[in-house]
């Protein structure tokens, strides 16, 4: 591939002349454009080459300023000239963050079309996804395939290139949308590529589906697909890409339809796509909403993690109201909009982030208003996803459209960035904030070792502490000598087992029961409050600093660590004893009582 070549071209490059001034080691962080990071991408400068890890991550060894390169299968190559100073270059690759509407096939040309553009100018949208075929078997454009011709499928109804040009021309990327293997126009008029029932083409609820495994009706969603990128459109999305669902043991397919012949049917026609697809030219995929949550295919060839190992984008239709009762902990998901797309979407990131962009359908239809709409597109900006709003008929809902202001998640991919460690010591404690000077200390004192190895340089500031990791965290910073004695039941094989015992020796807990020690539950302020008392010895004192306390057995030790300025509670006579205590308000605990 030409990135390889690029990389291997780089590495060949003369090595530094006798003297040359030693080089500096380089962190690289490589993203997509809405931030997810980027496993196997592949950084270059000078001589050394790397490749990113699980985390997006990647170092390279003494080297000096000069022009940074990255790449990405997924994606084409970045520059940046770096200076040779910053402890970190941060780089994203990808296409920008598409907010989209479905636009009909018939629109282009009309006033409709410019009321659309006119949506465009005063919201947040910034693409048009354009019906090139759509459920209707019809081809909107004037297009030379040879199959839509043949079919009767082709309306010639406006100019590919020229409607391209325009939407560009407003700053809008053009998606077209290719309605796959769902076509009652060429069904009917060519049954040979249709599935068959009882030697006619098969039909269900109204939908007749093309075989997926027949060479023609592939061919014939890829010639369109080859014209769209000629035109210019900035991405192809196959819609309807799968096998029927129903019982396949009654009908008849070209190939065979095993769970795995439907995934690889549906594998390799995305691998076509994309192995015909010019550079800056996405290939998309729709897919069911249900199956970002199911292990399998569904039964119609679209297995979540197959489809993301091909596609350049995959677009869950999370439609709330298609989720049935149940799912996701709601009796009636159609009532939650925003936490079903939440739950779903997350749902997905966990599958295939970082392998493929995720890009939802969002729901405005089926009785949906402004409040509706808004709460699922929060949903999916908060994930950091771009989304695409689908209604039928291209009729939309204004007031449930945020403003370009209001949105969390850039549409346009962010600039390299060269970057500096905080005064922390952690990319995720900025300078400036509560706790950054006690975050530092506990770095500096060895107390804590980030929250994410091998890189260690992050430390979950707003991350619960478990009372095991709490355990470890006051064995360093009191320096106790570790224990040999096996205290508790529940903390065996765990790598807090001799922290924890060592606390115990010392007499510093006396876990959650005679046996146990619950080490995956959240430490309490309440908690924390006892721990650093007894390690610290404090004294008694007569005081009732603390209104929401009383009656707590941990009381007494919540006098004692305010009566010497550990904690001044969480608000005006309030300790918050029941809370779980975050990694930095343990940083502050730590840092007031040892210093």
């Amino acid at each position: 591939m030409v990135w390889a070549l690029l990389i291997a071209l780089l590495g060949a490059m003369p090595a530094a002349p006798a003297g040359a001034q030693p080089g500096r080691d380089l962190d690289v962080l490589v993203t997509d454009s809405a931030g997810v990071p980027l496993p196997a991408a592949e950084v270059a400068l000078g001589s050394s080459v790397a490749t990113t890890d699980h985390w997006g991550r990647a170092r390279l060894v003494a080297v000096a300023a000069g022009t940074l390169t990255a790449g990405h299968d997924r994606f084409a190559a970045r520059s940046h000239e770096w200076d040779g100073s910053g402890d970190r270059v941060s780089i994203a690759l990808g296409s920008p963050v598409l907010r989209a509407i479905h636009v009909a096939g018939t629109l282009p040309g009309t006033a409709r079309w410019d009321d659309l553009l006119g949506l465009a100018e005063r919201t947040s949208i910034n693409a048009f996804m354009l019906d090139m075929k759509d459920e209707s078997g019809r081809v909107f454009p004037h297009t030379d395939s040879s199959w839509a011709h043949t079919s009767g499928a082709a309306v010639g109804m406006w100019s590919f290139a020229a409607v391209v040009d325009e939407l560009h021309g407003n700053g809008l990327s053009v998606i077209s949308r290719i309605v796959t293997f769902q076509d009652p126009i060429t069904g009917r008029a060519i049954p040979e590529m249709a599935v068959q029932s009882g030697g006619v083409p098969f039909t269900r609820n109204g939908l007749t589906f093309l075989d997926p495994t027949d060479a023609d009706a592939r061919s014939f969603a890829l010639e369109l697909a080859a014209e769209a990128c000629a035109a210019g459109v900035d991405e192809v999305q196959f819609d309807y890409v799968r096998f029927p669902d129903g019982n396949h043991s009654v009908l008849t397919f070209d190939g065979a339809t095993s769970e795995a012949d439907r995934n690889e049917a549906i594998r390799s026609f995305l691998a076509e796509a994309k192995a015909m697809a010019p550079s800056g030219c996405s290939v998309a995929a729709d897919i069911f909403g249900f199956v970002t949550s199911i292990p399998g295919d569904g039964g119609i060839g679209q297995n979540i993690e197959t489809v993301a190992s091909v596609a350049d984008v995959i677009s869950p239709m999370a439609y709330p109201n298609h989720w049935s009762t149940g799912w996701f902990g709601y009796s009636t998901p159609a009532d939650h909009p925003g936490g079903v797309i939440d739950a779903s979407m997350r749902d997905a990131i966990g599958r295939v982030g970082g392998q493929t962009t995720i890009r939802p359908w969002l729901q405005d239809f089926g009785g949906y208003g402004a409040a509706e709409v808004r709460a699922q597109i929060d949903a999916a900006d908060a994930l950091g996803l771009g989304w695409m709003l689908w209604n039928a008929g291209s009729n939309f809902t204004e007031s449930g459209i945020p403003a370009e202001a209001e949105i969390r998640t850039p549409g346009s991919v962010p600039a390299p960035e060269t970057e500096h460690l905080p005064f922390s010591g952690f990319w995720d404690v900025a300078d400036g904030s509560t706790f950054s000077g006690d975050v530092r200390w506990l770095g500096e004192q060895g107390i804590t070792r980030g929250c994410n190895p091998p890189w260690r340089d992050d430390f979950c500031p707003r991350r619960t502490l478990t009372r095991a990791e709490a355990a470890t965290m006051l064995v360093r910073a009191l320096d106790l000598p570790l224990s040999t004695v096996d205290r508790f039941a529940d903390d065996d094989g765990t790598t807090h087992e001799e922290s924890i015992d060592a606390l115990a020796a010392a007499g510093i807990t006396r876990g959650c029961s005679e046996t146990s020690f619950c080490p995956n539950q959240p430490l309490t302020r309440a908690q924390m409050a006892s721990l650093i008392a007894r390690a610290l010895e404090l004294p008694a004192v007569d005081a009732d600093t603390f209104g929401d306390d009383d009656g707590s057995s941990h009381e007494p030790d919540i006098e004692r660590i305010a009566a010497v300025g550990i904690t001044v509670g969480c608000a005006a006579n309030r300790f918050c004893p029941d809370d779980a205590v975050s990694r930095e308000q343990v940083a502050a605990f730590l840092y007031r009582a040892l210093t």
